[in-house]
């Protein structure tokens, strides 16, 4: 309806009913079902929605059918990806001309995970044919010059189900005398990658280089030095930062993350609504998108040796 939002609410009860393997000997017979109270079945999104029940079984859980909370999905560990596309800005600042060419993002399908030197070099690298942009500065001006990118986006689906690491590599080439005397510098880099994934539907995005991607550094040339102008690498939310500061002998460093696998997701959860110690003899929930939901009830009966389980299910349809 016009300038309202509303859910319609399924009334069909599926009779599905099942029962687990356990022996149900010394506890109380599980006779369990449940309704919906509304006395509508059309309300308005954000108005509670109550699920009566009938018969008083031990424990309750409850799956509302909303993204991450399905009764199907509770043992699933891999989803099917339906697009995966990396967004990124990338800048260069303070870049002298010998030194504006020494910056690349690859991603790896084979790098074995172990952030040494070594075991960085062995892995196969990849610019994606050239999509994982760096900056270009064409300027000849010999002195400090800024570049950037901005809003880089790189269709990922052929890594939907694989698992790839993605790195940024600053290499430069040692300071010349002339600029160690001039207290010149290696430039400055910062990297603010963003992954987004649909997964049934819902789109999620990793934005957090630190949490998210979980990058570390493999710090193979630089200054360390404390007292002159050290070379500092630093991750947080917000990106990956390399500053190569005063490195006389070269800098050269490798920022990767940890391994990428989005199809792998976490197992749906269901809310346990009660327990033992108390009665319940409806439950409350509110749904704030449009859908179709399959709700589902897990009520149990149980002791320490055995158990009986019925489930039930109500469709619940939510349209704008």
């Amino acid at each position: 309806m016009k300038n309202r939002n509303k859910i319609v609410y399924g009334m069909l009860l599926f009779l599905t009913t099942a029962f687990t393997s356990c022996d149900n000997n010394g506890i109380d017979d599980l006779d369990f079902d449940v309704s919906l109270q509304n006395p509508e079945t059309t309300v308005k999104v954000g108005e509670p929605v109550t699920f009566a029940f009938s018969g008083d079984p031990d424990y309750l859980i409850f799956y509302s059918g909303e993204y991450g909370k399905k009764y199907a999905n509770r043992n699933r560990t891999k989803a099917d990806v339906e697009s995966l596309i990396l967004k990124y800005n990338l800048e260069l600042k303070y870049a002298r001309i010998n030194y504006r060419n020494g910056l690349k993002v690859l991603i790896s399908e084979d790098f074995n995970g172990i952030y040494d030197e070594e075991n960085i070099k062995q892995a196969t690298w990849s610019d994606m044919d050239g999509q994982l942009k760096v900056p270009v500065i064409e300027s000849t001006y010999e002195g400090y010059q800024h570049g950037e990118v901005r809003d880089i986006v790189v269709d990922m689906d052929n890594y939907k189900d694989k698992r790839f690491y993605l790195a940024l590599r600053y290499e430069m080439s040692p300071l010349t005398e002339d600029e160690i005397a001039n207290n010149q510098v290696h430039p400055d880099a910062y990297f603010y990658p963003k992954l987004q994934q649909s997964v049934d539907g819902k789109t999620i995005e990793k934005t957090s280089p630190k949490n998210d991607f979980g990058f570390g550094f493999v710090r193979i040339k630089y200054n360390s030095n404390s007292s002159d102008n050290p070379t500092q690498t630093v991750v947080d939310d917000q990106r990956v930062s390399i500053n190569g500061r005063k490195g006389k002998d070269g800098t050269y460093i490798w920022a990767v993350s940890q391994a990428v696998d989005a199809s792998k997701v976490n197992a749906d959860e269901g809310l346990s609504i009660k327990s033992l110690s108390y009665s319940l003899p409806s439950y409350t929930h509110i749904y704030n998108e449009p859908g179709e939901y399959t709700v589902t009830f897990v009520a149990r009966n149980a002791n320490a040796w055995n158990c009986t389980e019925q489930i039930k299910e109500i469709k619940v349809t939510v349209v704008e």
